[in-house]
C-alpha cells in the first residue's frame, strides 16, 4: 500500500468499493493520486488548505466526482491551481482530466483515463487498461504489468518501460516516443505520426507494415525487407508480433531489446514533483503558467505556393484531430501525383 504525507489534510474521505469510479475534472490542478488496498477514497489538501468554492464534490454510491462548477475544462481567469493528493483503491476505474498542472499517479491496474494540457504526466507502477492523452507535456509511463495501452500525444515526448503491452495503441503529431515494454499481443498494435520519431524495442520476431511519405524505417536487427518507398514490410525473425506504422515524416528504428543491459536493482522511487506556491492567478493564463517554456507544435506558415497551401491545410487538419494519419497520408499523396500547372500559369 502507498501512503501519502503526513502534513496533508483529509478533505474528502468515502467509500467506493474497491472495483468503484473516480473522476476528477478540473481546469488547473496539481495531483499526486495513490493507489490503497482499501474500498474508499481519501482525498488530502497540503497546509490544510480548503477546497476552492469553484469545486464540486459528488459522492455516490459506488463513485466519487471532483469537477469544477462550470462545464468544460476552459482556461478561466482567476482560478487558483488545486492541489490534491488522492488515494483510491488500486482496482478502481478512474478518468483524471486536468487543462493545466501535472500528474503523478503511482499503483493504480484498474481502468484508467488520463487527459492532460500542458503539464507533464507521470505513471508508475500501472497496469491494466490505460489511455492517456497529452498536449504541450511530457509523458512518462512506468508499468508493473500487462497493460492495454493507448497514447495520444501532442508536442510532448513519451517514455513507456517494464511490464508488457498486450495491446499498444500510439498517436503523436511533434513528440518522439520511445518504447521499451515488450509488446505481447500478436495484432492489435499501431503507431501513427505525424513528425515524431519513435523507438521500439523487439524482444521476439516482429513485422512491421508500414505506409510513410517522407519517413525512414530502420533496424540493426538481421531482416528482410518488401515493398518499396512509401509502402514497406519489415521483418524481423518469424514476424510474430504485427505492428502497423502509419508516418508523415516520423521515422521508426527498431532495437535490440534481447541485448539490452539487465536490469539493475530496483532505484529509489523519483523525488515528488514541488507543489507551487498558493498564487492567484488572476493575470497568468494557467494554460501556461506550469509549463513558461513549452510551446505547442506549430505547423510552418503556407507559402504563396497554392499546392504548398493545400500541403499545408491537410497537415494544420492533422495536428488539430481532424484527420487520421492515414486519411492524411492518402490525400498528401493524392496531392503529390496531382499534375502540376506550368509555373507560369500560377502568376
Amino acid at each position: 500500500m502507498t501512503t501519502l504525507k503526513d502534513e496533508t489534510v483529509v478533505v474528502i474521505d468515502h467509500v467506493i468499493g474497491d472495483r468503484g469510479r473516480l473522476a476528477v475534472s478540473l481546469a488547473s490542478a496539481e495531483i499526486r493520486l495513490a493507489a490503497t488496498d482499501g474500498d474508499r477514497v481519501i482525498v488530502r489538501t497540503p497546509a490544510g488548505r480548503n477546497l476552492p468554492e469553484r469545486v464540486v464534490v459528488e459522492p455516490t454510491e459506488n463513485g466519487l466526482t471532483i469537477r469544477e462548477s462550470e462545464p468544460g475544462l476552459g482556461f478561466g481567469r482567476g482560478r487558483r491551481v488545486v492541489q490534491l493528493e488522492i488515494q483510491a483503491p488500486a482496482q478502481a476505474d478512474v478518468t483524471i482530466g486536468t487543462a493545466s498542472g501535472w500528474l503523478d499517479a503511482i499503483g493504480l491496474h484498474g481502468d484508467q483515463r488520463y487527459r492532460t494540457v500542458s503539464g507533464d504526466t507521470r505513471l508508475r507502477d500501472v497496469a491494466g487498461a490505460i489511455e492517456l492523452s497529452t498536449v504541450s507535456g511530457d509523458a512518462q509511463i512506468d508499468l508493473s504489468g500487462p497493460t492495454d495501452l493507448s497514447l495520444k500525444s501532442v508536442s510532448g515526448d513519451a517514455t513507456i518501460r517494464g511490464g508488457r503491452l498486450d495491446a499498444l495503441r500510439v498517436g503523436t503529431t511533434s513528440g518522439d516516443v520511445r518504447v521499451d515494454s515488450p509488446l505481447a499481443a500478436a495484432t492489435d498494435n499501431t503507431i501513427e505520426t505525424l513528425s515524431g520519431d519513435v523507438q521500439l524495442v523487439a524482444m521476439s520476431g516482429m513485422r512491421v507494415e508500414a505506409r510513410t511519405v517522407s519517413g525512414d524505417l530502420s533496424t540493426d536487427l538481421p531482416h528482410r525487407s518488401e515493398g518499396r518507398m512509401g509502402r514497406r514490410t519489415l521483418i524481423v525473425g518469424d514476424g510474430s508480433v504485427e505492428l502497423a506504422f502509419r508516418s508523415v515524416s516520423g521515422d521508426l528504428r527498431i532495437l535490440d531489446g534481447t541485448r539490452s543491459a539487465p536490469t539493475p536493482p530496483a532505484a529509489p522511487a523519483p523525488p515528488e514533483p514541488p507543489f507551487s506556491s498558493d498564487i492567484e492567478l488572476a493575470d497568468v493564463d494557467p494554460a501556461t503558467s506550469s509549463s513558461p517554456d513549452r510551446e505547442p507544435a506549430a505547423v510552418p506558415p503556407a507559402a504563396s505556393d497554392p499546392f504548398e497551401t493545400d500541403r499545408m491545410t491537410i497537415l494544420r487538419a492533422l495536428e488539430r484531430g481532424e484527420l487520421d494519419v492515414a486519411t492524411a497520408m492518402d490525400r498528401l499523396s493524392a496531392l503529390d501525383e496531382a499534375p502540376k500547372p506550368d509555373p507560369e500559369h500560377r502568376r
